[in-house]
């Protein structure tokens, strides 16, 4: 719900940049409905958390990105 690109066509966008594809992509949204998480998966997205989140969990996923 970005203006001019979403979330989805960025997370495209560095994935598929050589300079950029190892960067881990957590995206965090509103989106819930199956059809949006397969699609955040789809572009490349390495974890997919919709809100409500438990801010546990998100700290948990992105210390275990950061120590690879």
């Amino acid at each position: 719900m970005l203006p001019k690109l979403d979330g989805y066509k960025v997370c495209r966008l560095l994935k598929f940049d050589e300079q950029y594809k190892h960067i881990p992509i957590l995206m965090l949204t509103a989106k819930t409905q199956q059809k949006d998480r397969l699609l955040g998966m789809d572009t490349g997205a390495d974890e997919y958390i919709a809100k409500p989140f438990d801010m546990e969990e998100l700290t948990e996923k992105i210390k275990a990105y950061l120590k690879d």
